[in-house]
């Protein structure tokens, strides 16, 4: 509930490209996020050795257990790591690490290339209702582009933590501990340094005589 005592619903969710996570689930399920050694000097092996550790004698099947049976998905993560060249005698990056190694690969390969940029969108949508029985609807929505400097992820992250330490430092923000942005001694300032660096929330808020009204 985000310490929201009085908030009745909180629906949270984040759009991603259809079938990205469930893609990342069966990378996941191979052993591509473990920290451990690759134990080969190149990609191929290093399937070979996370299929063969789990008991499969090739690498499809291997797969498709991964993928909970999903033949489908299992060809899709077959096409991917093709793509990625990790199904050739591709050199791993950091022979330590297999998730330090497989995050340099995504790095190669999910470049921007020329001309292209992220974006960023934000969007509230909140509904209250009040003691006298009126209610507001209150929509929050923010769009930011990425440009030749600086990726639009890097400015909504990178901006919002810096403006967080400098808020520390300078005393503004005297509470200790874990703090939650509810709070206005955090939000207050933090909105106006980000607006500075060009992020901008557009808000509207409409105003009914009860909540059945407003939904």
């Amino acid at each position: 509930k985000y310490g929201i005592s009085s908030a009745g619903t909180i629906f949270r969710g984040t759009l991603r490209y259809n079938g990205f996570s469930a893609l990342f689930h069966v990378l996941k399920n191979m052993g591509l996020f473990e920290q451990e050694e690759t134990g080969a000097a190149s990609w191929n092996e290093v399937l070979e050795n996370l299929s063969a550790k789990r008991g499969f004698e090739d690498l499809r099947s291997f797969i498709k257990y991964c993928s909970n049976g999903d033949k489908v998905l299992a060809a899709r993560t077959n096409g991917a790591l093709e793509w990625l060249h990790m199904k050739s005698d591709t050199p791993v990056s950091d022979p330590s690490s297999v998730v330090k190694s497989f995050c340099d690969v995504l790095e190669q390969h999910l470049q921007f290339a020329e001309g292209e940029r992220d974006m960023v969108l934000m969007h509230h949508d909140i509904k209250a209702s009040f003691c006298d029985g009126s209610a507001e609807h209150h929509k929050c929505q923010l769009q930011v582009f990425g440009d030749g400097k600086m990726t639009a992820m890097c400015k909504t992250v990178g901006y919002t933590a810096a403006i967080g330490t400098k808020l520390i430092l300078d005393g503004d923000i005297s509470n200790k501990g874990l703090l939650l942005p509810t709070s206005k001694s955090v939000y207050v300032p933090s909105l106006d340094l980000l607006s500075k660096e060009g992020l901008v929330f557009e808000e509207q808020v409409r105003h009914y005589k009860d909540l059945d009204e407003a939904v």
